[in-house]
């Protein structure tokens, strides 16, 4: 059965019309999708080091979490599989773009809104001078990514298996002073990583 121009031309505008519509529903559903959280990197810092494997260590850690920015002091228990326990916790303004140390306290200075603002150890502000803020983190690492491995360098002296190469680290902290225990942080999370032993 021969098909008329007529037809062909109904079928073809049929064609490019639901075809316009599934475009149009799929932009639809993207832009009205909820913000992923890691628009909002997570940023950490480790306040205290584990001495040895029963001490766990200490971590001040934002994340944006169910819409929310949050700020939280955590423990790191060895004996629990590394899991990370709240000690305390509160919400933000908004997304702080640093964590530094204090010289002196166990607690946090937060860049926030332009402005630095100490955090105590239990999470609150404090009216402290800002001379007793550290410039960096003495806990900090460099670290080179070792692709074709699938490995992470730590200080040319450590490795690490690289879990995820879709989500490489961003930044790495020692967790323990025997160095056998690290911070992984990443784009969208933070983790936990062990030396490989020889």
């Amino acid at each position: 059965m021969n098909e008329t121009k007529k037809e062909k031309s109904i079928r073809l505008i049929l064609i490019v019309f639901f075809i316009l519509v599934t475009m149009f529903a799929f932009i639809i559903r993207n832009h009205n999708q909820p913000v992923k959280s890691y628009k909002y990197q997570p940023i950490a810092l480790v306040i205290k080091q584990s001495a040895d494997g029963t001490d766990d260590p200490v971590v001040a850690l934002y994340e944006f979490k169910n819409s929310e920015h949050v700020l939280a002091f955590f423990k790191v228990e060895r004996n629990n599989n590394y899991k990370f326990k709240t000690l305390h916790a509160i919400k933000l303004k908004g997304a702080p773009d640093q964590l530094l140390p204090d010289r002196g306290e166990k607690g946090v200075w937060v860049h926030l809104g332009n402005k630095w603002q100490y955090f105590s150890e239990r999470l609150e502000i404090k009216s402290r001078d800002t001379q007793f803020k550290k410039s960096k983190s003495p806990y900090e690492a460099t670290f080179k990514i070792i692709e074709e491995a699938s490995k992470v360098l730590i200080n040319n002296n450590h490795t690490i298996s690289l879990k995820n190469s879709s989500n490489p680290p961003t930044g790495i902290y020692s967790l323990s002073k025997d160095d056998s225990l690290w911070l992984i942080i990443t784009k969208k999370n933070v983790g936990i990583g062990l030396v490989e032993t020889k």
